[in-house]
């Protein structure tokens, strides 16, 4: 019963955020150059980390997120 309550429930910005956040550390470890930007889209949540200056080399990740299952539809890695 609770895992069918789970699926049918969207999931909260937080979670979003979260997911999106454990992968990023894990491929650019430091973070703190980047500025996030979250949007709900019809294919589920962009959340994308783009660097702060604009001077800088490089980019950061860029993510699809399925707004029910939290599972990464798409990532890319600007590096």
């Amino acid at each position: 019963m609770g895992t069918a309550i789970l699926s049918a429930a969207r999931l909260a910005v937080a979670d979003v955020l979260r997911i999106a956040h454990e992968d990023a550390q894990a491929a650019y470890r430091d973070l703190s150059a980047f500025k996030i930007t979250l949007v709900r889209c019809p294919d589920g949540w962009h959340v994308d980390y783009d660097l702060t200056d604009p001077f800088s080399a490089g980019g950061g990740p860029h993510y699809v997120i399925d707004p029910d299952t939290g599972e990464i539809r798409d990532r890319r890695y600007e590096q």
